[in-house]
C-alpha cells in the first residue's frame, strides 16, 4: 500500500506541475486578446481551449488523489490547522475559475471587455493557488 500511496502523491505532483503551468500560461495569452484581429482571437482562443482542458483536468486529478492521500496517508486525520487554509485556498480557486469559465464563453461570444475580467480573474487564481502552496508546505511538514 506504501507504493500506491507514493504513485498517487507521484500524479498528484505532476497534476500539480500542469495546473500551475496552466495558471502561468492562460494569462500570458489571454492578455493579448483585447487587441487581437478577429483572425489573431480565433488562434488565442484555440490555445486557451487547449489550456484550459489541460487546466481542468488536472485540477479534477489533483481533487481525486488529493483526498486519495488524506486517506491512504493520513488516515483522514487532518495534520493541523494550516491544512484548513490549504482548503480555503482550494475553494477559492474553485470559484475564480468557475467566473473566469463564464467569463471566457462571454469573451468567445465577442464580450470586450471579457479580457480584462479574464485577467483579474486570472490574478485572483494565481493568489488563491499561492496561498495552496504556502499553506501546503505548512501543512505537510
Amino acid at each position: 500500500m506504501y507504493v500506491v500511496t507514493l504513485l498517487i502523491f507521484f500524479i498528484h505532483i505532476v497534476a500539480f506541475i500542469a495546473g500551475g503551468a496552466n495558471l502561468v500560461l492562460m494569462p500570458i495569452v489571454g492578455a493579448k486578446l483585447p487587441t487581437a484581429t478577429p483572425e489573431q482571437r480565433g488562434l488565442l482562443f484555440s490555445i486557451i481551449e487547449g489550456f484550459a482542458k489541460v487546466g481542468k483536468y488536472a485540477f479534477a486529478t489533483l481533487l481525486v488523489t488529493g483526498i486519495l492521500t488524506l486517506w491512504l496517508k493520513w488516515n483522514w486525520v487532518v495534520p493541523n490547522g494550516w491544512f484548513w487554509l490549504k482548503m480555503l485556498g482550494i475553494l477559492g480557486m474553485i470559484v475564480f475559475i468557475s467566473l473566469n469559465e463564464v467569463n471566457r464563453k462571454k469573451a468567445i461570444a465577442g464580450d470586450a471587455e471579457a479580457g480584462k475580467r479574464s485577467k483579474m480573474f486570472g490574478q485572483l487564481t494565481g493568489v488563491a493557488f499561492l496561498v495552496v502552496v504556502f499553506s501546503a508546505v505548512f501543512a505537510f511538514n
